[in-house]
């Protein structure tokens, strides 16, 4: 009897061995593919494409308009004085496919200049603008390059003084601009971006106020005012 059941447990033993075992190394091969299939899902999700973005940037900006011909070395300085300036902007985009997006984009331009003579100048031109968007990531998918083409409205304006004089130009009117950058994706929700920019527009009618005056101009093509300019600015990316 005690020979019988020890056969008997002996037996359950082995066939529990034999149907239960796992080959060797099986559960930390699961648990292996397990984490290897979460990483992929978080580098999926962090590598996505996001559909919506908000940027702010700032940097340097040029004026590219032509000031006809220039006599000495202080008219020179005050010119290159007046070209140049500073440029801050924010923007939205949407991206309804991963490579083609539509944004709103805004950028402030300010620039000031002053003689020795009395002659000083302060100028604000801004944009407000409706964009198509392409994007391409690289091969790392961190990194993209984005370009735009952007049409809008460009308001002027030009606080100047002279000879104790207060005067201010103000204007309107349409602008169009392209912009290509480069954006870094840093984590999922955050990325950095460089871009350059290239708006075009002229002014041929405008507003001249005096303390005293309002005068309306109307300019011909030599004498428009022309908002051409280039800039470079540096910002951030959010998702």
């Amino acid at each position: 009897m005690i020979r019988a059941l020890s056969l008997l447990l002996a037996f359950v033993f082995s066939a529990g061995c034999l149907f239960g075992q796992n080959p060797a190394g099986a559960e930390w091969r699961k648990d292996r593919e397990a984490s290897a299939v979460l990483v992929k899902e978080q580098d999926a999700n962090v590598n996505k494409p996001p559909k919506w973005e908000y940027g702010l940037s700032g940097g340097y900006a040029y004026r590219l308009f032509r000031p006809g011909k220039i006599s000495d070395v202080a008219t020179k300085n005050y010119v290159d004085d007046l070209k140049s300036g500073f440029a801050a902007g924010a923007n939205v985009s949407y991206f309804h496919w991963q490579k083609v997006g539509f944004g709103l984009q805004y950028e402030y331009y300010q620039g000031n200049a002053a003689s020795e003579d009395g002659l000083k100048e302060n100028v604000t031109i801004q944009h407000l603008s409706g964009s198509v968007i392409y994007r391409h990531y690289l091969k790392n998918h961190t990194t993209s390059v984005l370009s735009s083409f952007m049409l809008g409205y460009q308001p002027y304006q030009n606080k100047a003084a002279l000879n104790g004089e207060q005067l201010t130009f103000t204007g309107k009117t349409m602008g169009w601009g392209i912009s290509v950058g480069l954006e870094q994706k840093i984590s999922r929700h955050f990325a950095l971006h460089l871009t350059g920019n290239a708006m075009m527009g002229a002014i041929y009618r405008m507003q001249r106020k005096t303390d005293v005056s309002t005068q309306t101009l109307h300019l011909s093509k030599d004498d428009s005012v022309d908002l051409s300019r280039v800039s470079l600015t540096f910002g951030l990316r959010f998702f």
